[in-house]
């Protein structure tokens, strides 16, 4: 037996008397750090704007929150404690409690797989790239300025995947992923652009006055915007009001009859900021006919932008634009054509956090109008050829809700649409009307590095019926240098007033073109997939492959000859197509410059006849290089070549109500040509306020066979004054 003494026991108790010591005081600590709530703001570094739906967590802890709309969070924390912040397409912060009534300020550095653009999904709801899976382009203000386009087409067709095409006499459209014209929705700050219910869409209409960038979305987008939106979206976003009083004007004089000339205002006054923009342009070419002569083009534009801070986190907005144009184009030896365009659009809106959530409340109101007259003159004639004057009227009006739920971004809401088609003698009764009611939802939902959208809209119309269109995504950041990506989606075009209860009598021609109340909605089912890979900040790569499969598209039908023995057309549900392709990009900064490339193949048929879809480019490509010349100070220069392959020209079977160099054959009848455009300018910043521009497009004056849209060689000279403002 050994006999131990009672030291000998307390020395064996000393250890679990430390560890006990120890257990307390740590209980302590934390019952003295977490005392209270801390609260904070988390931006994303660079822009500034606020990062919704970032994952705020304390460090050896259960409590976490969600940044909401204002990107503001708050949590169960202490002074020491350290709170983890984490957002998909962000590298993750640590950030320590200094203070119990600290108000934290969290910046996130965005990863160089998602770009730092902004783009607008439902609800008028602006949301950051990293938020969606789409595939979405952004062209900002620097690179508007950098082209010096005056139209947006001079612009869009500039981008891989986008190809600018011709609607004679006096229009041209973008076509995306091979669709374009009614199957391209076109808005400016989310509402649609004058014309499409007289089919008179045109982008080369469109202004760049005041625009802060352009969001083009690719593929199917009638979950986020609803009917139209099969081959894409292009939104023209108009810029905010600057903080201090800032004075803009613009001349530019070149070839080809160029002619413009802008002139901005914007201030912010105590809680009221304004922007007010006018602006003049002209040439002697129309966007979609190459053509000289009498041709000629003229716009006026006008626009407005008045936004109020109310209490309570509240704000307003009210933007009111305007617009005037003249076309003058040759019909033959003797004749010119015209075409009237005026219209007018504006929307007021409020909105501000109300039931846990964020509330939009918007109403929209526009006025088109459209006349074409003949003259032998350089003037038009009253009451000449079919001058009666058509007009467009619509209203919109939205109620939309978003809020942050756990991991969950939510938006749902509800728009009510009454348009109005006045054309006397074309439709029974000189008018036709329909009402449109839609109600859509869509939730975004982080889990850890992976990003799951689902959403719908359910569209019903008193003119062509209901539809129905889902949408689901799914984003991957697999590592900080790698994000993957692919979406499903279904768009929907609906069937337009001039297809539906449109009646045109054509005597000379020998036919009248009837509407078709049975018409259903064009549809289409899009799938997508591609991933980003950014090894390091200044270079990037990207690459997409998406598949489009259109089914009832309308297209042309003869039903017979009517009493008097003219030939009788209608549209019908008869036409399916399929796009295919794939889209590349990569990005690289480096000795000052910025230099992007792409490239796109695109693979588009009809599968009813069989053929390609006509002047479809195969292949298309764009290099362009932007850097300061360090050779003179303030001299800046901008490069951008382009190269749109041959396409084929589809013909149009004889008999067809419609005229043309191609009416009377089928098949492929012939090969618009390969285009290889360089565009240049140079900007010289001669004092703080002033700077002078030169430059070309189409330096290489490249005229390829059967290429209708202008395209000539054109220089230009211009000079722009700034003065003060900041953003």
């Amino acid at each position: 037996m050994v006999l131990r003494s009672p030291l000998h026991g307390l020395r064996l108790m000393r250890p679990l008397v430390l560890v006990l010591l120890l257990a307390a005081g740590a209980r302590e600590s934390a019952a003295q750090t977490v005392n209270g709530l801390i609260r904070g703001l988390v931006t994303a570094r660079g822009d500034g704007a606020p990062v919704v739906s970032a994952e705020v967590k304390r460090v050896g802890g259960s409590s976490r929150a969600r940044t909401d709309q204002q990107g503001r969070f708050e949590l169960s924390a202490g002074s020491g404690d350290t709170l983890l912040v984490r957002m998909l397409g962000f590298r993750e912060t640590r950030v320590i409690v200094r203070a119990q009534n600290e108000q934290l300020q969290v910046a996130l550095e965005p990863l160089a797989t998602v770009l730092p653009v902004f783009t607008t999904t439902m609800g008028q709801r602006v949301i950051r790239a990293s938020e969606s899976p789409r595939s979405v382009t952004v062209v900002d203000r620097a690179e508007i300025e950098a082209v010096a386009a005056v139209a947006a087409n001079q612009l869009l067709r500039q981008l891989p995947g986008l190809q600018e095409l011709p609607a004679p006499p006096s229009k041209t459209s973008i076509s995306i992923r091979g669709f374009d014209d009614a199957r391209v929705l076109v808005l400016v700050d989310g509402e649609p652009v004058a014309g499409s219910l007289v089919e008179s869409r045109d982008i080369g209409r469109l202004s760049t006055i005041a625009t802060e960038r352009i969001e083009v979305t690719k593929g199917p987008s009638s979950v986020e915007f609803g009917s139209d939106a099969l081959g894409g979206v292009i939104n023209i976003v108009q810029a905010a009001p600057t903080k201090a009083l800032a004075l803009d004007g613009v001349v530019r004089q070149g070839g080809l009859g160029r002619e413009e000339a802008t002139l901005g205002m914007s201030q912010t006054v105590g809680r009221v900021g304004y922007r007010l923009n006018g602006g003049w342009r002209q040439s002697d070419r129309l966007t979609g006919y190459n053509a000289a002569g009498s041709t000629f083009n003229r716009i006026f534009d006008l626009r407005s932008d008045v936004r109020v801070a109310l209490a309570d986190g509240w704000s307003a907005r009210l933007d009111v634009q305007g617009s005037q144009e003249r076309q003058r184009f040759p019909l033959d030896a003797n004749f010119n054509g015209f075409i009237d365009n005026r219209g007018g659009q504006g929307f007021a809106e409020v909105q501000g956090p109300a039931l846990g959530g964020r509330l939009r409340l918007r109403a929209f109101q526009q006025r088109f109008s459209y006349q074409y007259r003949q003259s032998r003159e350089l003037l038009p004639i009253r009451g000449s050829a079919d001058s009666v004057e058509q007009q467009e009227r619509q209203g919109r009006y939205l109620l939309a809700y978003a809020a942050v739920k756990g991991g969950h971004a939510i938006d749902a809401g509800v728009q009510h649409s009454r348009r109005t088609l006045v054309a006397p003698t074309k439709v029974d009764g000189d008018s036709a009307r329909e009402l449109i009611t839609e109600v859509f939802a869509r939730d975004s939902w982080t889990v850890g590095n992976v990003l799951l959208t689902a959403g719908a809209r359910h569209t019903q119309s008193t003119l062509w019926g209901a539809a129905t269109n889902p949408s689901v995504g799914l984003a991957w950041q697999a590592r900080p240098t790698l994000r993957l990506r692919s979406n499903m989606a279904r768009g929907f075009r609906a069937p337009g007033f001039k297809e539906i209860r449109y009646t045109f009598f054509n005597p000379a021609g020998g036919y009248e073109i009837v509407g078709n109340p049975e018409l259903r909605p064009e549809s289409s089912w899009s799938t997508s997939a591609g991933g980003t890979w950014a090894p390091r900040s200044s270079l990037s790569f990207d690459v997409e492959a998406y598949r489009n499969d259109v089914q009832d598209l309308v297209d042309w039908s003869y039903r017979g000859d009517n009493a008097a023995g003219f030939q009788t057309y209608a549209n019908v549900n008869v036409a399916r197509a399929r796009t295919q392709g794939i889209e590349s990009n990569v990005r690289l900064t480096v000795f000052g410059s910025e230099v992007s490339a792409g490239y796109d193949f695109l693979h588009a048929r009809n599968l009813r006849t069989g053929l390609p879809l006509t002047r479809r480019a195969t292949h298309t490509a764009r290099v362009r290089l932007a850097r300061d010349v360090a050779l003179l100070r303030g001299l800046a220069s901008d490069l951008s070549v382009r190269y749109t392959g041959s396409a084929p020209l589809i013909g149009i079977p004889a008999g067809a109500p419609i005229t043309g160099p191609f009416s009377t054959e089928q098949g492929i009848i012939g090969r618009q040509g390969a285009l290889l455009s360089v565009d240049a300018q140079l900007r010289l910043q001669l004092t703080a306020t002033a700077e002078l521009s030169a430059g070309g497009n189409n330096l290489l004056d490249q005229q390829p066979a059967l290429w209708t849209p202008a395209f000539q060689r054109q220089l230009f000279v211009g000079l722009r004054v700034r003065w003060g403002g900041t953003r």
